[in-house]
């Protein structure tokens, strides 16, 4: 009898589902069907009697995580999916870290930063070594320490390499190596790990701890990896290490959508799989079931201009579609009129919703002569930038102080909300909280709270004393209320005794319902969060109660790239960047300012990897289009306030 998994695959995707059994490279064309291959390549698996336990599969986002697992629930009978490692690869390994993060000197119940705690303590620091903060930018340094750590450049490794030490003076940040070194030692001293050092880390307890590191050999029997071509070092090197023994790894990926270079992306991770492992077998899934043979067409016609790529020949069997137009306007503004009713004309005449199509530019500041155009017409759009839901001031307050509550050593989160809402608690006092706790060693939660306990005869102290009382107090309340009480009434707890509710209700401003929503939106979170959580095995064992710890990971660690779960909900046109569409597919898609040193971007066109990266962004592009897609340029272009002249892009002519 047949699998009924095989049935309704073509012949490419069949034939990379099952040789499960050995190393695979599945290059995977735009629109190909790559999910279902991975998804059925596991589900048979499974059904071929591996053990789910055995499997580790990776993703970069959590909803293409949660859409791979239950797609495999409906392919498995029983709970067997259930049992899979299956999940981005910064949550997986903040898992795994959890376990064994004692053993490389962090906290089991360690904090995980985000981009704002990160630049928040980098501030800190740049102003304690009395460095120019014109200079030293937090979004500079912050970049640079990711690339460093991406690279798996430690501090010590970065002070003793001389070549750094002439770069980041050539870039007039001399000290950067210093600010590095410093910052990690901080986020050590109070329990917390960035993004980046979920990987970072990984790799220095998988190379530190030979035990830890067998453990999971023996454990992860079958690696497979999505989007590989968007893996960077850290991660193409944990998968090289987990796999060592038995070289079963499968990744799938398309190299010519590797667009995300700038994140530490390496495009030679999928471009020399082969070299890694000799013994793969390359399946390729050349058929396009998303676009017309038109678009295809156009696409392959653009990407073999690249050098550095994998040699195929992706079809469509679908209609021919519509030729690829090109509008040419004299200005951007003209530009944006053109396209706008180009596509008001279009969506009428097809009596479309306005979520069918969507505006793509190369950066974020060309979306503001398209809203105007937009506006004018009353058409509804919506811009997709991506600023998440846990980006917004009140949510992160609310975070603030549970992270507190679960790790005192949190001094970015203390600083936060020790005097928020307002508790007479000013800079001053702050600073010399700061100062107390650097001289007994202690994080700035334990300074208070040992000071608040004890006889104090100095009066500075007195005063800091009288300030923060309440506040100790509160943190020690919650910190009981977390061990008695359930998710959600612990939430709750937080949110009114913090005071932040009662702030919201007394402000009676569109701004303050908005904030109420969003608080009530995050409480609904944690319920929600600990009725999944309760109908979850993993690894074969029932998980218990759902732990504060556990939902502040998962919030944590939404990334960007789940954002763009409701671009498209509603019945607006979106409008986004390039970078911000990869994954997302449209029925009609305009492609705007296609002009020398806009797109192609100047800087990249500076060298020839930069070149072809831009080409592979376009062929992105390109290929989110289901039905038509519209490219236009205009002859001149406001920059910096002047008016220039500029020449249509040399992709244009490719096609």
């Amino acid at each position: 009898m047949e699998s009924p998994i095989l049935q309704g695959l073509n012949p490419a995707q069949r034939a990379a589902v099952e040789a499960y059994d050995s190393a695979s490279l599945i290059i995977a064309g735009a629109g190909s069907g790559k999910t279902r291959v991975l998804t059925s390549r596991i589900a048979y698996m499974i059904e071929q009697k591996v053990d789910p336990k055995n499997i580790l599969a990776l993703t970069f986002t959590n909803k293409a995580a949660e859409q791979m697992r239950e797609r495999i629930r409906q392919m498995v009978p029983g709970r067997k999916s259930r049992e899979l490692f299956m999940g981005t690869f910064h949550s997986i390994f903040a898992r795994i870290l959890r376990t064994d993060a004692e053993r490389i000197g962090f906290p089991a119940n360690f904090t995980i930063y985000d981009a704002s705690d990160a630049k928040n303590l980098i501030k800190t620091i740049v102003k304690e070594l009395n460095l120019a903060d014109d200079k030293y930018k937090p979004n500079t340094i912050a970049s640079r320490i990711s690339q460093a750590k991406n690279a798996l450049v430690t501090p010590g490794a970065y002070l003793a390499n001389s070549a750094h030490a002439t770069e980041d003076r050539r870039a007039q940040i001399p000290e950067f190596g210093n600010i590095y070194n410093l910052y990690c030692q901080r986020c050590k001293h109070n329990g917390a790990m960035d993004f980046d050092d979920l990987l970072l880390q990984t790799n220095i307890l998988l190379r530190d701890c030979p035990d830890v590191l067998e453990r999971y050999q023996e454990q992860f029997k079958y690696i497979l990896v999505d989007e590989y071509q968007d893996t960077n070092y850290a991660q193409y090197i944990i998968v090289r290490r987990l796999s060592q023994h038995h070289g079963k790894v499968c990744v799938v990926g398309d190299d010519a959508q590797s667009i995300y270079s700038f994140r530490g992306a390496k495009i030679e991770n999928i471009l020399s799989f082969q070299r890694d492992y000799p013994e793969a077998k390359v399946f390729k899934l050349e058929q396009n079931y998303r676009s017309t043979r038109t678009i295809v067409e156009a696409a392959n016609s653009v990407i073999v201009h690249n050098s550095r790529r994998m040699e195929k020949r992706c079809f469509s069997e679908g209609d021919e579609g519509e030729k690829i137009r090109v509008l040419k306007a004299y200005t951007d503004r003209e530009e944006a009129e053109l396209v706008v009713q180009d596509l008001r004309d279009k969506v009428r005449a097809t009596g479309d919703a306005w979520n069918e199509a969507a505006i793509l530019y190369r950066t974020n500041n060309q979306s503001q002569a398209l809203e105007e155009s937009l506006r004018r017409r009353g058409i509804p759009y919506r811009i997709y930038k991506g600023a998440s839901f846990y980006d917004r001031k009140e949510i992160k307050d609310m975070l603030a102080y549970i992270r507190l509550v679960v790790n005192p050593r949190d001094d970015e989160a203390f600083r936060r909300i020790v005097n928020y809402p307002a508790r007479g608690i000013g800079d001053t006092t702050v600073l010399r909280i700061a100062q107390l706790a650097a001289e007994r060693g202690v994080s700035m939660w334990e300074a208070v709270d040992a000071l608040v306990a004890e006889p104090v005869s100095d009066p500075v102290q007195r005063t800091i004393v009288r300030k923060v009382a309440e506040f100790v107090a509160l943190i020690r309340s919650l910190s009981l209320e977390r061990e008695q009480k359930g998710l959600y009434d612990f939430g709750m707890e937080v949110a009114s005794r913090s005071g932040i509710l009662a702030l919201f209700r007394r402000e009676n401003s569109p701004e303050a319902t908005s904030a109420l929503d969003n608080i009530e939106e995050l409480l609904n979170s944690m319920q929600l969060f600990k009725e999944q959580r309760d109908a979850e095995i993993r690894g074969g064992e029932e998980l218990g109660e759902a732990t504060v710890e556990e939902w502040l990971q998962s919030v944590t660690l939404t990334t960007d790239m789940d954002k763009k779960e409701d671009a498209g909900d509603d019945d607006k046109v979106t409008l986004m960047t390039v970078h911000s569409a990869k994954g997302l597919e449209f029925k009609y898609v305009y492609i705007v300012g296609m002009e020398e040193n806009l797109f192609p971007s100047q800087r990249a066109a500076e060298s020839p990897e930069g070149f072809e990266e831009e080409r592979r962004l376009f062929y992105v592009a390109l290929t989110r289009a289901k039905c038509s897609a519209v490219l236009s340029y205009a002859e001149m272009r406001f920059k910096w306030g002047n008016m220039e002249f500029s020449r249509p892009s040399c992709f244009l002519r490719e096609i």
